[in-house]
C-alpha cells in the first residue's frame, strides 16, 4: 500500500477510498432494489457522504459492509418519509398539478386560474395571506393557528372569514367582474 504521506492523502482519505472502492457497488445495488435508478444513485451517494463524515465511526474491514447497509437502510427510510410528505403535499395542493389525462386546453385554463389566485393572494396584506396559507395549505386547525398568532380560536375564524372575503373580492376584480367561488373549509 502506498504511503499516505507521499501521495498527499491522509489516512482518513485512504480509508474512505478503500471503503468506497470495496463497497460502492453493493450499496448501489441495495438502493437500486428499493428505488428507481436515479433516486438510488442519490441515496448511495448519501450513504457514502455519511461514511465520509463519520469515517472514524466506520468499523474495520469485514464489519464495514454491515455498517454501510445500516446507514443505507436509514437513508432509504428518510427517503420514503420524504416521499410520503411530498405525496401528502401534492394531495393538499390538489389541482395545482396536471394529470396525464388533461388536455392542453385544460392545462392552460388551470394555469391561468392558478395565476389569478396567486396574484389575488399576493395583493392581500401579509396577515391575510398568512392566515389563509396556515388554514388552507398547511391545514392547521384554528386552535393551532391561534396559538401561533397569539390570538383566540374565535378570532382566527373571524380573521379567516374576512381574509377569504377579501380574497374573493380580489379574484372578482382580477377576473374582470366574473364571480369565482372559493371552496369552504370546515372550522377547525
Amino acid at each position: 500500500m502506498p504511503d499516505p504521506g507521499r501521495t498527499g492523502r491522509g489516512p482518513a482519505e485512504a480509508r474512505f477510498d478503500a471503503l468506497y472502492r470495496g463497497h460502492h457497488r453493493e450499496i448501489l445495488a441495495y438502493c437500486i432494489r428499493r428505488l428507481p435508478p436515479a433516486e438510488a444513485e442519490d441515496a448511495a451517494a448519501d450513504v457514502f457522504a455519511i461514511a465520509w463524515r463519520r469515517i472514524d465511526d466506520v468499523p474495520p474491514a469485514d464489519e464495514a459492509i454491515a455498517w454501510l447497509f445500516g446507514v443505507a437502510h436509514r437513508v432509504l427510510s428518510n427517503h420514503r418519509r420524504a416521499g410520503r410528505r411530498f405525496r401528502r403535499l401534492s394531495g393538499r395542493l390538489g389541482g395545482l398539478g396536471s394529470s396525464p389525462s388533461e388536455t392542453p386546453e385544460t392545462q392552460v385554463v388551470r394555469s391561468a386560474e392558478q395565476q389569478l389566485l396567486i396574484t389575488a393572494l399576493e395583493s392581500l396584506r401579509w396577515s391575510d395571506q398568512e392566515i389563509l396559507r396556515l388554514a388552507t395549505w398547511e391545514q392547521l386547525p384554528h386552535a393551532s393557528i391561534a396559538e401561533m398568532l397569539g390570538i383566540s380560536p374565535s378570532a382566527v375564524g373571524q380573521r379567516l372569514s374576512r381574509a377569504r372575503k377579501r380574497l374573493g373580492e380580489e379574484l372578482v376584480r382580477d377576473a374582470g367582474g366574473s364571480r369565482i367561488s372559493l371552496p369552504k373549509r370546515k372550522a377547525g
